[in-house]
């Protein structure tokens, strides 16, 4: 009997230790996912930071933009603001300020306007007009002559328009306009606006003529029109005549005299050639303020009265809107006497009452 080697049994085609295996794969299936995990991890870092520095700068320069457009904002309205201590904003024009264009106002109905006007300077009191005008937040309108604007320093302009006061045109020489002829009257006109626009770099914004004749003159509707500049005059009621006794050297009868007779609306003619005139100013304001007036500029005054009126409505009102010969017989003509907007022209007539 041949001899035959044991049989050894077959490897087994199953797992000999499936516990053992299982674990293998748990910890491979583990650190693949941490590894997944920190890829991502860093990934997500990684874009975060780009999203940060791409971000980063824009944000810087559009906050630095809008602080700058709020600064530029913000003096554009100290420009024009009239009056700190009244409780109506002064004029927002869509305009800013210093520049040819006068600025627009709008007020609450029932609000007492008023507007303080100098005439024939610039002269050696008008700084201290200034002062007076800046310690009591209120401002004005300068009709001045060109003559005198030659001579004086520019630093004097430019501080009215930065207390938000109003240039005006007064004649090259204070030329009275009924003493001369349409090219005469025209360019008086000429003349005081090139040297005033010399000194500040803009025209005056309004027109009035010397002793407030002339206003039939030609020349003078021609100059308004064409350099859309509004004419007026003054109201007479509550013009003291500074230049004359009893208000000439008496300061508190000049301030007095204002005060008692002013009215809504009122345009006061003074003269910063006369010293009572400037002693006069802080009685004249504080007393002013007492009775409720909010102080404008000229511009400012037309505007919130007659700017938006449209030739129906100023003929609804019984104005006469016939040209300006027409209107008036000539000779010095006191209150408001016409404005120039939209390219119209409205004549207020005014009983002589």
């Amino acid at each position: 009997m041949s001899h035959m080697n044991p049989q050894r049994p077959r490897p087994s085609s199953g797992n000999p230790n499936p516990k053992r295996t299982m674990t293998a794969q748990l910890r491979a299936l583990a650190n693949t996912t941490a590894v997944m995990g920190a890829i991502f991890m860093v990934l997500l870092v990684a874009f975060v930071w780009m999203v940060t520095a791409i971000n980063k700068s824009p944000s810087k320069d559009k906050d630095s933009g809008e602080t700058s457009a709020t600064s530029s904002s913000a003096s554009a309205i100290a420009n024009i603001t009239s009056d700190p201590d009244a409780t109506t904003p002064e004029a927002t024009d869509t305009t800013p300020a210093q520049t040819s264009e006068a600025a627009h106002a709008s007020y609450p109905e029932g609000t007492k306007l008023i507007a303080l006007t100098f005439d024939d300077g610039p002269c050696e009191y008008t700084p201290q007009v200034l002062d007076a005008l800046e310690r009591n937040g209120v401002v004005a309108t300068f009709f001045m002559i060109g003559q005198n604007v030659s001579g004086t320093d520019a630093a004097v302009l430019q501080r009215m328009l930065d207390l938000g006061c109003e240039l005006g045109n007064h004649t090259w020489s204070h030329q009275i306009l009924t003493q001369v002829d349409e090219e005469g009257a025209y360019e008086e006109l000429r003349k005081c606006d090139a040297v005033i626009e010399e000194k500040v770099g803009q025209k005056a914004t309004v027109i009035r003529p010397p002793t407030g004749a002339g206003l039939k003159q030609e020349g003078l509707f021609r100059y308004s029109v064409d350099n859309r500049e509004y004419v007026v005059n003054w109201n007479d009621s509550s013009c003291p005549q500074d230049w004359q006794k009893p208000a000439l050297g008496d300061a508190d009868y000049t301030a007095q005299y204002v005060i008692d007779n002013a009215i809504d609306g009122d345009m006061v003619l003074l003269h910063d050639s006369h010293k009572s005139t400037v002693e006069s100013l802080d009685k004249m304001i504080a007393g002013l303020k007492e009775k409720g007036y909010v102080f404008v500029t000229v511009s400012q005054l037309l505007e919130a009265r007659v700017g938006n009126l449209t030739m129906d409505e100023a003929s609804a009102k019984g104005w006469d809107t016939n040209k300006l010969v027409q209107a008036y017989d000539g000779g010095p003509i006191y209150g408001i006497r016409y404005a120039f907007s939209s390219e119209k022209m409205i004549f207020e007539k005014k009983s002589s009452s």
